[in-house]
């Protein structure tokens, strides 16, 4: 499954000077200084489903903007690309300047793997959080051999990173304090990037940070590309869907310590759900993240659901009965329509649902029409799905 990375917290006076240095915050103010399309010739990105970021193109640099990569603040960061060889623009001064194209990569989380696939780029990831648990052969060979290094889960070594010296360090979007980790990298000329992907409610919104990846290598093109197909393929599927009579009940997730932790209405999960014509309890919640509500609450939706998605790790109808025996009351266990997500593991328990799965939200929405819709689409074959026996 996707492994998001666990930052180490600041002081307070730390946070505050590393937002100063690090974010764009008095973006308003700004925003005179920067060149004006009559000075250079200029163009923005057309950025259709992210909601996270937005791309400004000139002549001779790019400016990256990223939407509220901090959860307990409003405040936006600016990144600045410019090619080698050329000049810094002026009138950026709360911005990274990152050269590109980017040629070595600590990536913190398997999603940037995804990304750099995606462009046939691997061979840029220098460093990984996490290696061991990625799906993706390439890079779990480049950990084995040698050639990445790797990282421990929740501990990242400033002083490896700075030996390594990477041209970009990929982290997740989180909260504003945990960044104070990273102000060492920056002052050393290292840029740190910060990813909000996790944070987009759509599937397609997902993918697109495909073109962010993009153009930090140098291959928007090869970017635009992926993306308009997958896009084109993922649409197509919807509207597929839509032409279906029946919508199936559907329940998702499993329980924990008495909890039970499902999809908010609002969130990406949600919204492969209504794009596969799926009935869902939780719709009309706003949430765009995860609920959590009582067992009694969804074991009360799940005896009339005719669906059940992702029970946690299981495999076999047996791996949910040893949870709870009342499950065999479910409709979904008489009729045998429970799949879970875990078809394509790693060795290690890497999940590439977590790792192509990001980019190719096609995939999954086609999985899900065929559970949900049998018969729609012309192949049948689970791709990321399995049916739990």
């Amino acid at each position: 499954m996707h492994i998001p990375f666990q930052f180490f917290s600041g002081s307070f006076l730390g946070v505050m000077l590393w937002l100063s240095l690090f974010s764009a915050c008095n973006h308003q103010s700004e925003k005179s200084s920067v060149p004006t399309q009559n000075e250079r010739e200029y163009k923005a990105v057309q950025v259709h489903y992210a909601q996270g970021f937005s791309i400004d193109e000139y002549a001779d640099y790019s400016v990256i903007n990223i939407f509220n990569s901090f959860q307990d603040q409003s405040d936006s960061l600016r990144y600045v690309l410019v090619p080698r060889g050329k000049e810094s623009p002026d009138g950026f001064k709360n911005a990274q300047v990152i050269k590109t194209p980017v040629r070595s990569l600590i990536a913190t989380s398997t999603t940037h793997i995804a990304l750099t696939e995606m462009l046939n780029a691997n061979e840029v990831i220098k460093g990984m959080v996490g290696a061991q648990y990625a799906y993706n052969s390439e890079i779990r060979r480049g950990f084995e051999e040698g050639k990445i290094t790797a990282f421990t889960q929740g501990e990242f070594n400033n002083e490896v990173a700075l030996d390594m010296n990477p041209d970009l360090v990929m982290i997740s979007a989180g909260q504003a304090s945990q960044y104070d980790n990273y102000r060492l990298l920056v002052d050393s000329g290292i840029a740190v990037f910060v990813n909000a992907e996790w944070l987009e409610t759509t599937p397609l919104g997902k993918a697109e940070w495909v073109k962010v990846m993009g153009l930090l290598l140098e291959k928007e093109e090869l970017a635009e590309k992926q993306f308009k197909k997958v896009a084109e393929r993922y649409n197509a599927l919807k509207a597929r869907a839509d032409k279906s009579s029946e919508k199936p009940l559907v329940i998702n997730n499993m329980p924990y310590k008495g909890a039970w932790f499902v999809s908010g209405g609002n969130s990406f999960t949600a919204q492969y759900l209504k794009d596969a014509a799926a009935d869902y309890p939780w719709y009309d919640n706003k949430s765009t993240g995860g609920l959590r509500l009582n067992f009694e609450t969804v074991y009360e939706a799940g005896l009339r659901a005719e669906v059940w998605l992702n029970p946690g790790t299981a495999i076999t109808k047996k791996d949910i009965l040893a949870v709870d025996p009342r499950f065999k009351d479910f409709k979904s266990l008489e009729t045998g329509r429970i799949y879970n997500n875990n078809k394509r593991m790693s060795p290690s328990g890497g999940n590439d649902f977590w790792e192509t799965g990001v980019v190719r939200p096609d995939l999954i929405l086609s999985d899900l029409i065929t559970i949900l819709h049998p018969g729609t689409l012309e192949n049948n074959s689970l791709y990321f799905y399995q049916k739990v026996e």
